[in-house]
């Protein structure tokens, strides 16, 4: 099952890219609205593997990758390194289930930390599952672009950039460098969401083939109204995941706009 059917749909550009840029890890934000359940095998009550049994935990993400994820898991949870499971994702009628192998477990005081490698059993799944990464790749990764790059001509107002994965970039404009946000323009991958002050509603736009470089002057085209739909929802799933070098003020700002 696709998580967006309109827009994201090109296969994985990526998948002949080497392992390491693959396992590069992307912190899932606390309030990223996905249900999460990893099933290990069972275990009786002196922790003994019990023989043709399963057992579902409710997870919390920490991170995800192309090729793995992090959770944390019950102190009850018990698991070894190189065990076979089941990782399973859900977002309303949005369900994914990975095949996967436990590589590491941990034991802390409050919980247990599980770290999982995928083992996709179909392209299709995979599609389905980086459609879903893409939104917390776009968030996570946004970096404060330095100032000298920074080309300030708005008259009368700063600007700040932010810039990411999948040609990500968020530019936030303020009266000063420390006034409230005045308004913003949020690109991910090939698609965006903008507001200035005055407007009563965001402005979903998408962009030209060939168009999403950063350093591209970007040129707009028109959307359908499903694909406006899933411009909008693929924002509401990125700003969840965004970044700490984003500012406090803008992600609050951001997040009043997805609740």
């Amino acid at each position: 099952m696709l998580l967006f059917t309109q827009i994201l749909t090109e296969r994985d550009p990526a998948a002949k890219a080497d392992e390491k840029r693959k396992a590069e890890r992307f912190a899932v934000g606390p309030t990223f609205p996905v249900e999460t359940v990893l099933t290990l095998r069972a275990r009786d009550p002196e922790r003994n593997v019990v023989p043709g049994r399963t057992q579902a935990w409710g997870a919390r993400l920490l991170n995800l990758s192309e090729i793995g994820a992090s959770v944390y898991l019950s102190t009850a949870a018990v698991a070894r390194r190189g065990e076979e499971c089941q990782f399973k994702l859900s977002l309303a009628q949005y369900v994914i289930e990975v095949p996967a192998t436990v590589v590491h477990f941990r034991v802390l005081p409050q919980y247990t930390s599980c770290g999982i490698a995928f083992g996709f059993f179909d392209d299709a799944t995979r599609h389905s599952y980086l459609q879903l990464l893409e939104p917390v790749k776009i968030g996570a990764s946004l970096a404060r672009l330095e100032s000298s790059k920074t080309k300030q001509d708005a008259t009368g107002l700063f600007k700040e950039e932010y810039e990411g994965k999948s040609a990500s970039k968020l530019t936030v404009w303020r009266p000063a460098p420390t006034a409230a946000l005045q308004g913003f323009d949020f690109r991910m991958n090939r698609y965006g969401i903008r507001w200035s002050q005055g407007m009563s509603l965001l402005d979903p736009y998408g962009l030209a083939a060939g168009n999403g470089s950063k350093k591209s002057e970007p040129q707009l085209i028109s959307l359908n109204e499903a694909e406006l739909a899933e411009v909008r929802w693929l924002f509401c799933l990125s700003v969840p995941n965004l970044s700490k070098a984003v500012p406090l003020d803008v992600r609050k700002f951001l997040a009043t706009l997805v609740t």
